[in-house]
């Protein structure tokens, strides 16, 4: 099964769309299928692979680089509408 998304570090909780990913359609990293997309995902995009929790921080790049704003659901895409910077940050 070909990749569609990459993950930075063992850490993060969310990964890299490298391409389009419908809905429906499995997240796919190092040949493994993740989770399956909940809604569309444009390229360069990020998804959440497990579920986030409002209030709790999304990691990239091994780092907490955003906090949720509601809870986010895995397969789901985590951007700017679920998500704001971390207080004090």
């Amino acid at each position: 099964m070909g990749n569609n998304a990459f993950k930075i570090n063992a850490r993060d909780n969310i990964v890299v769309a490298t391409q389009p990913i419908k809905k429906g359609e499995a997240v796919v990293v190092d040949g493994e299928p993740l989770i399956d997309a909940v809604e569309d995902i444009a390229a360069g995009y990020k998804v959440a692979i497990v579920e986030v929790a409002e209030g709790k921080k999304v990691y990239c790049y091994g780092e907490p680089i955003v906090e949720a704003t509601r809870t986010i659901r895995p397969g789901e895409w985590t951007h700017v509408h679920n998500t704001r910077p971390i207080p004090g940050a």
